[in-house]
């Protein structure tokens, strides 16, 4: 008979063990226990009668014992192999890192972040006392795979939070990044240039990065690839606060704006940093379409004055020629102000400088911002920023839809400063604050 017979036979009638391998484990600690036991019994009672009586016995039961815990203990090991083994319910490959780590930069203001796993993408929020709040979406487009396995009844994975720091560390490992002090540099102050988010090398290229996550507190598998060197890193996962919502995010009215206007990010960075030279306490944003100033930021506060920057308006040819004849600033692409009753036209909302001050990373990486403020003074500014791939080109296109994946959009919002002063008035100015 050939080893092929004898293969496709056994086959045919597996081996059954005696002692099922759930209840190896259990049998060879019981018998290691009973060999104790009769040792000490041989021990206290030395003779040839006590040889065959206990310590046979004994011999026996330590071999069998020590047997069967091997077995059972190598068991448990194959099932927590499988366990773990089992297909995730997230993975997604990237062909570079540098697009995840550039937008995760942007709102690393804080050591922790929220993820949230969805069909269309990776969405990161990071907050800091109930006060700003900044998300980003990490879009299935930035990845060569993405995929996404919904549990039972489609219920949709729950959210978890990781030391996003601790994740741009690893996202830059074969880089040569200053992750780490940019987080305190954002903390301190902002760039003083917009090009230095790009003076960094590039990071990742010609390699991959694989995320993965098994279940609900298994932690979130990065495992970056490059010139034959492999990389994993395991972060540990944390529960959100039992008082997470999905909806529990800082409300912008979009029904009831009072001030929208998109310009580009640069203007606006640079005005910040103009502004952050004097040390400011508070940022006052300034609209009005009926008298000047049109549109200014103004930095209040500081040890070394008070500053303004004031946004030019159009020349007033172009002014009268448009359909509303009213001015808006030059820099902006839409500028509407509908300013509430009884504040005379214009729109004024009073903001902790520091807290601007952290997106002054998205500041400087964006192309564009979308300033929107509504009537209880919520501050948003949403950034567009242009996505390269690795060898530098703009746009990740697809066929589909062109303009899919060519941009990812950052979002900081902020809760207005509300004085004794600006409750007694109950809004009677442009702030329309309501509480």
């Amino acid at each position: 008979m050939s080893l092929r017979e004898v293969w496709e036979a056994a086959a045919s009638s597996p081996f059954e063990p005696s002692v099922s391998k759930e209840s190896q484990l259990t049998i060879g600690l019981t018998l290691i226990f009973i060999g104790v036991i009769l040792t000490g019994l041989f021990g206290l009672n030395r003779s040839l009668i006590s040889v065959p009586a206990f310590g046979l016995p004994a011999s026996i039961a330590f071999g069998f014992g020590a047997v069967y815990t091997i077995c059972g203990v190598g068991v448990d090991q194959e099932l927590d192999s499988t366990i773990m083994n089992e297909e995730p319910v997230f993975t997604a490959l990237a062909t570079s890192t540098r697009q995840l780590h550039n937008l995760l930069r942007c709102i690393a203001f804080t050591p922790m972040a929220e993820v949230n796993i969805t069909s269309d993408g990776l969405r990161f929020t990071t907050e800091e006392s109930h006060a700003i709040q900044a998300s980003t979406l990490l879009d299935k487009t930035l990845f060569s795979s993405y995929l996404v396995h919904a549990g039972e009844d489609d219920e949709p994975i729950a959210p978890f939070r990781v030391n996003i720091i601790a994740l741009l560390e690893t996202l830059q490992i074969f880089g040569v990044s200053d992750s780490t002090s940019s987080y305190k540099s954002q903390n301190g102050g902002i760039a003083s240039s917009y090009a230095a988010a790009f003076n960094t090398p590039a990071l990742g290229l010609g390699g991959t990065c694989r995320l993965s996550y098994a279940q609900l507190g298994a932690p979130l598998t990065i495992t970056i690839e490059e010139s034959g060197v492999k990389t994993t890193c395991d972060m540990n996962t944390y529960s959100p606060p039992n008082t997470y919502d999905e909806d529990n995010e800082i409300p912008l009215d979009r029904n009831a704006l009072i001030l929208k206007t998109i310009m580009p990010s640069a203007w606006l960075h640079d005005a910040i940093s103009e502004l952050a030279s004097t040390n400011s306490e508070s940022l006052v944003v300034n609209a009005s379409i009926v008298s000047a100033p049109y549109f200014s930021l103004e930095g209040l506060g500081g040890p070394f004055g008070d500053s303004t920057v004031d946004f030019a308006p159009e020349s007033v040819s172009e002014a009268l020629s448009s359909t509303n004849k009213r001015k808006q600033p030059q820099v902006t692409e839409t500028f509407v102000v509908a300013a509430p009753p009884g504040s005379h036209g214009r729109v004024r909302e009073r903001y902790k400088f520091d807290l601007v001050k952290r997106a002054g990373r998205a500041m400087a990486l964006g192309s564009k911002v979308s300033i929107r403020l509504d009537r209880q003074g919520v501050l948003s500014l949403q950034f567009m920023v242009e996505m390269t791939d690795p060898r530098g080109a703009v746009g990740l296109k697809n066929a589909a839809d062109p303009d899919t994946g060519r941009f990812s959009f950052v979002d900081f919002r902020f809760v207005p400063l509300v004085d004794e002063e600006d409750e007694q008035r109950g809004g009677s100015e442009s702030s329309g604050s309501e509480g």
